[in-house]
């Protein structure tokens, strides 16, 4: 978790690497931190209050919860019938990641740790599932881990009622440090940390991004960084995974800028 200790040096790294047989390890540290940084996870910390949110975003709430059901739900009940609210959202997805089958679906399902909670989102009349989200709680904390809304239910404010009521319910009830709905993106667009920072009282905390490759793997990124303006224009799932692993890079990088003109204003 961001906020725990990783216990993890550049030498430890080295270790992990040879025994898991990995091409790279990355943890964070300085969770939190005052000074902004190029790494952040996007949390809410203070209790939710339905007043403190804008007219504009009460309003939406309330026409959420009147149309639709927020609640927990079982392991079972997203294996049962989450799959066809998975399909219909990954349809909104700019990624180079291929849609899951019902197979690989339920695989994953069951492949998340046990301290994973689910919600669902169900229209008041038909009880038809319209959303799912998968939340991790550990360390104090609850982790948003994925949030699967169909296009016709963001139109009709579900993601409104599911957002609040999952804060109501860690913060409030159960008084979490924070709640997160993960770290910065990567992989693929997404406007879901901007609208939790617009519209719930989300904030960025910054922390410091370490990444430690594989001893052959780092003259690979070294030889291809220089090109990644390139390699980000081009199309193929090959030419993304570069690409991400390129973006990753260029965060590392930005660690060590900040180190040297710290060092220079101390000078």
């Amino acid at each position: 978790m961001p906020h725990c200790d990783a216990g993890v040096s550049p030498s430890r790294a080295m270790v992990l690497l040879a025994i898991h047989r990995a091409y790279l390890i990355r943890w964070e540290s300085d969770f939190d931190c005052e000074t902004p940084t190029e790494w952040w996870h996007v949390i809410k910390s203070e209790p939710e209050e339905l007043e403190a949110l804008s007219a504009n975003t009460r309003s939406k709430v309330r026409r959420g919860d009147k149309r639709f059901l927020v609640e927990p739900a079982s392991r079972k009940q997203i294996l049962e019938t989450g799959h066809a609210v998975y399909c219909k959202a990954y349809e909104r997805y700019d990624t180079f990641e291929p849609m899951m089958t019902r197979e690989d679906f339920c695989e994953a399902i069951m492949a998340l740790p046990a301290e994973t909670e689910f919600w669902v989102v169900r229209h008041r009349q038909s009880g038809e599932m319209v959303a799912f989200s998968e939340n991790l709680v550990s360390d104090d904390a609850c982790f948003y881990l994925s949030i699967w809304s169909t296009p016709d239910s963001l139109r009709q404010y579900a993601s409104y009622a599911l957002i609040y009521r999952m804060n109501l319910h860690y913060l409030n009830e159960r008084g979490l440090r924070y709640v997160s709905d993960g770290a910065r993106s990567i992989s693929h667009n997404t406007g879901i940390h901007d609208f939790l920072i617009e519209r719930f009282g989300f904030r960025k905390a910054y922390a410091r991004l370490h990444v430690v490759y594989f001893p052959l793997l780092s003259p690979v990124v070294f030889a291809l960084y220089p090109f990644r303006q390139r390699i980000s224009q081009a199309q193929g799932p090959l030419c993304q995974k570069v690409n991400i692993l390129l973006k990753q890079e260029a965060i590392r990088r930005s660690f060590k800028r900040h180190r040297t003109s710290q060092r220079a204003l101390a000078n």
